[in-house]
């Protein structure tokens, strides 16, 4: 089953699940048995259209990286920086390689290999990126989340007797993308008079920009007109003060299902003043180590990732953020960017702008998975 196909039966099973939940409140009452089983059933194929979608965006992955350099025709290929570098000097590149590059009106291309090249290097600068869990869909994302006050709970039951039935209800989070454009602009002197790889330079430039996008939403997005950021949920958690019991407190404020993978959160002057912090037999809290992964160290036994978009420490600040983000928040971004040349906009000046457009969204979708610590 292709992408699409698979995107609209999740979003019917979707509705159908919504349509449950709506009849439930309008007539104020709870789950039936067999509406609990169907709404099991829906949430269990939900979550197979979600497993199969992210195997097939894995596929993807794999085939473009071990892709021969010839098409079915034989002709002679390029790399799609020469086909990029091509299209912004103005010269008409030809329908490439079904379903990874697209050309509309000669004005915009849509190239695959370069979007997830691009997205790749983006995590490298952004080790934020690979800690949460991404979807590439295309479209709004309905993602299912538990009721916090109807969670499922089980019993031991003796031999011979009924299970007791416990009411478990879920919500539907629906969470769209946002549009986020980049602009180059290129001299025409530059652009033809000069021996350079176009598209190499532009590459970097969008990657640091992209970067800084995708941690600014993941970290404090506001949810309007952005993602929403991992600041705006979590479990909240108030300390008077940065010692090293508070750190102790924030570390046991997650339950241990969240241990395995929970990391630290905060910025570069936090993170200067916890390396000073002993604990009571004189030792310091952080540890260097080997620095791997985008981590720069560990406190308490646990990795430390550090983002200059977390606040500085300071009264009803959030400088600190502990747990799973694999659980705790889904990043939702389209299959591809979209390059837009700008010729006459830049005309007067005798230059061009080389646009990259993608599409991304996010929001925490598990608040019991991290703490976000508030200095009192």
């Amino acid at each position: 089953m292709n992408e699409k196909a698979l995107i609209e039966e999740r979003e019917a099973l979707a509705k159908e699940l919504d349509e449950i939940n709506e009849k439930l409140a309008e007539e104020k009452r709870g789950y039936t048995p067999e509406e609990t089983e169907k709404c099991n059933e829906l949430v269990g194929k939900i979550k197979e259209l979600d497993e199969a979608m992210q195997a097939q965006a894995e596929q993807r992955s794999v085939v473009l990286a071990n892709k021969e350099t010839k098409n079915e025709k034989n002709v002679e290929t390029r790399s799609y920086g020469d086909i990029m570098n091509d299209f912004v000097r103005g010269k008409a590149a030809p329908e490439y390689r079904a379903n990874e590059t697209t050309l509309a009106a000669n004005s915009s291309v849509k190239m695959t290999e370069f979007s997830d090249d691009i997205v790749k290097a983006v995590a490298e600068i952004c080790p934020i990126v690979d800690e949460v869990s991404t979807i590439v869909s295309q479209g709004d994302y309905k993602q299912i989340i538990q009721d916090e006050d109807y969670k499922v709970s089980g019993a031991y039951v003796p031999e011979k007797e009924n299970f007791t039935v416990t009411e478990s209800r879920w919500k539907i989070k629906t969470i769209g993308k946002y549009k986020y454009g980049s602009t180059s602009v290129i001299t025409l002197e530059m652009l033809y008079e000069a021996a350079f790889d176009v598209m190499g330079e532009i590459d970097q430039q969008y990657t640091l920009d992209f970067a800084k996008s995708f941690e600014k939403g993941i970290i404090k997005g506001s949810g309007s007109g952005e993602p929403e950021g991992l600041l705006t949920g979590g479990t909240g958690m108030t300390i008077q003060s940065l010692k090293a019991d508070d750190l102790i407190n924030v570390y046991h404020s997650i339950k241990s299902a969240y241990y395995n993978n929970a990391k630290w959160i905060m910025n570069n002057n936090t993170l200067c003043t916890i390396r000073k912090l002993k604990d009571a037999t004189g030792n310091y809290l952080f540890h260097q180590g080997e620095l791997t992964n985008g981590y720069a160290g560990t406190i308490l036994g646990k990795p430390v990732l550090v983002s200059e978009e977390m606040p500085d420490i300071g009264s009803g600040a959030k400088p600190i953020l502990f747990g799973d983000y694999r659980r705790a928040y889904k990043l939702v971004r389209n299959p591809g960017i979209i390059v837009s040349l700008l010729r006459e906009l830049y005309s007067q000046i005798g230059a061009i702008g080389v646009q990259g457009i993608m599409w991304i969204g996010g929001a925490p979708i598990n608040n019991e998975a991290y703490t976000t610590v508030t200095m009192a």
